[in-house]
């Protein structure tokens, strides 16, 4: 990192706009900061105040390298005066626009254009959306991003009311021009709308009015001081059409069926949206039911009915990354993405109308030692709040929001409080007696199961588990296998390690491993497949790698298997935490006390991910008896399933 100079200009500053972004200006000033040392150290600053994270290496070497580049070609395209964004996020917070140009068109309307900063040499294509860079990492197709990019602004930009022309572009700058055709497939929608350059395309013997063209500029004046004021007040929010379209998508999935108290439920919380617009006052509804009760289904279906009231601006927020991207995918609809958010994204937006926050999986919201926390500064800044909670889900030591903290988060804020709860199960086959099993067993008196409305068992040895998933996996049933974080796991993006290590002792008495990889971190093709860590509960190759609380929580699937590790054990007729057979890193330095109510609560959570059956297995000896004398023995595959 380049250290702060205490002597540098001030101009140099990233400006404390409401713009979030890590710089902005005139192209001809950012050829002047770029030259400066403490440029770059500012940016990384500027990135952590506006919310964005922690500037990795990947992220300062790709400004380091791309900036410069970028700035030369657009002072020899004679775009000196023209306004520049680097790293816009967009509202919402899912995604990052690597250079927005701000322009003014012939008509006198406002312009946009998109610049896509790349450093590959070129790319494999493997479909119109996803390409393998020269590193062996699938990502997106750069025609794809941008054009997802111009989606977003085309329905976010003063809500598709604003006269906008937007345009956008993928540079390429270290690839020729041979490296980049591949990518330019006149059968690819998304081609057809964003041109890829490469260096060739920009080099320095092309004229100005050529480098213009190529830049989707050449039509275009700088934009006066007015403009960028009037661009940098805007309101970002979702075009009405956006909403309708999401909305029906939403509601018209069978996925999101309401049943039962469910419905009662949705009903409650309209009447109390109802009365808080009608009164203009705030409300805070909080939802609380166990596993399989149907928070999420509820939380989904109060967000595609909310979306298609023009009385309210309402997101979707939740700590769990998984749920977020199961969501956007689920709307397969561009500029969407921004409606799913994170928590501490939603405080703070420019909207219109009444703000609403539907807060899935609350239990996990970050505890902060100082200030205000996410939960008051959401109760403060927005009019109506739901969410949804299970203090029994609260699986890490930095979190844990808890009803009595939501009760006095609304009182703080003068918000009128409404519980709901929610008695039903509507995963595991709907058994309310499984899920009271699992209470018990975990936090109560463990008694034997011998309910007939959920299968479940206890596998003998490991292979028998897989064999079991294998099963009912290769006969389209989604099935899957969680285990505690017991395993250390390396981030290895391009192939799967056998980490899971389970010793077992066959019927003459050897000791035989087994071994599987945990789920990968993204994506994995060729002869062996594996979905990315978000869509392993759901998507095909996940059956065989072993998933762990954070892919599987919020989730669930046909036929599930847990693997009990030794960080939980049963001894002298009470479970104990052993902290120090854990590989998650948010878990060090626990005490065996702190873990504990940690260690069930992440145990609950994967043993009622599955809807039709169940079989689970512990590594330890001694656990495994105890299991055995509460769970019948799984019989082996073929005998009977």
């Amino acid at each position: 990192m380049i250290a702060t100079d205490p002597t540098a200009p001030q101009a140099l500053t990233p400006p404390e706009s409401q713009v979030p972004c890590v710089w902005s200006g005139r192209v001809a000033e950012l050829a002047e900061c770029l030259q400066q040392p403490t440029f770059l150290q500012k940016c990384i600053e500027r990135y952590q105040q506006v919310g964005f994270g922690v500037v990795d290496d990947g992220e300062y070497g790709s400004w380091e390298r791309s900036w410069p580049v970028l700035v030369e070609v657009l002072l020899r395209a004679g775009l000196d005066q023209m306004q520049v964004y680097l790293e816009f996020g967009a509202a919402g917070g899912a995604q990052r626009i690597d250079a927005l140009v701000l322009a003014t068109a012939s008509d006198g309307a406002p312009a946009l254009v998109v610049i896509e900063l790349k450093q590959w040499r070129g790319a494999q294509v493997l479909s119109p959306h996803l390409v393998r860079r020269s590193d062996g990492e699938e990502v997106m197709h750069p025609a794809a991003q941008v054009s997802s990019y111009l989606a977003f602004l085309r329905h976010w930009f003063e809500a598709g009311t604003t006269a906008v022309q937007i345009r956008g572009l993928a540079f390429l700058h270290n690839a020729r021009t041979a490296d980049v055709q591949p990518l330019r497939d006149s059968r690819n929608e998304h081609c057809l709308e964003v041109p890829i350059l490469s260096k060739d395309d920009l080099d320095v013997d092309t004229p100005p009015t050529r480098l213009a063209e190529l830049l989707l500029m050449a039509d275009l004046q700088p934009p006066h001081d007015e403009r960028i004021q009037k661009f940098e007040r805007a309101r970002w929010v979702p075009s009405r059409r956006l909403l309708d379209s999401v909305g029906a998508m939403l509601e018209g999935d069978p996925s999101f069926v309401l049943i039962g108290d469910q419905q009662h439920a949705l009903v409650k919380i309209f009447n109390v949206i109802d009365t808080a617009l009608q009164e203009g006052s705030s409300a805070v509804v909080a939802v609380t039911g166990g596993p399989g009760s149907g928070k999420t289904v509820i939380a989904t279906r109060l967000l595609a009915r909310s979306m298609r009231d023009s009385r309210l601006d309402v997101r979707y927020a939740s700590p769990s990354g998984t749920l977020i991207a199961q969501l956007r995918r689920s709307t397969r609809q561009q500029g969407a993405d921004n409606l799913f958010t994170y928590p501490d994204q939603a405080v703070g937006r420019k909207t219109a109308g009444a703000r609403m926050v539907v807060l899935d999986e609350a239990q996990r919201l970050t505890r902060i030692d100082r200030g205000p926390s996410v939960l008051q500064k959401l109760v403060q800044a927005v009019s109506i709040v739901v969410l949804f909670l299970d203090e029994r889900q609260i699986i890490r030591p930095n979190e844990g929001i808890t009803l009595s903290e939501v009760e006095q988060a609304a009182a703080e804020h003068g918000a009128r409080m409404h519980v709901l709860s929610l008695a039903g199960t509507f995963r595991t086959g709907g058994s309310r007696a499984y899920a009271a099993w699992v209470d018990n067993l975990l936090y109560g008196t463990p008694t034997p199961w011998t309910g007939a409305d959920f299968d479940l068992a206890l596998a003998t040895d490991p292979p028998q588990l897989q064999e079991w998933i294998n099963h009912y996996a290769a006969a389209g049933a989604r099935a899957r296998i969680a285990a505690g974080f017991c395993w250390p796991w390396k981030r290895d993006q391009r192939k799967l390690l056998p980490e899971v290590n389970i010793p077992w002792l066959d019927q003459h008495g050897a000791e035989q491993t087994w071994t599987a990889p945990w789920n990968a971190v993204k994506a994995i093709t060729g002869d062996t497949t594996a979905p990315a860590s978000k869509y392993w509960a759901t998507d095909p190759g996940g059956h065989q790698q072993v998933g762990c609380i954070y892919t599987a929580q919020g989730l669930e699937y046909d036929y599930g298997g847990v693997f009990f590790g030794p960080d939980l054990v049963r001894r002298g007729g009470t479970w104990q935490a052993h902290p120090q057979h854990s590989h998650d890193p948010s878990m060090r330095n626990l005490t065996s006390q702190q873990y504990l109510p940690l260690a069930l609560n992440i145990y609950r959570v994967l043993l009622t991910r599955s809807t039709r059956a169940m079989r689970v297995y512990s590594t330890d000896p001694e656990t495994q008896r105890f299991l055995k004398a509460h769970l019948a023995l799984a019989k082996k595959q073929g005998s009977s399933i």
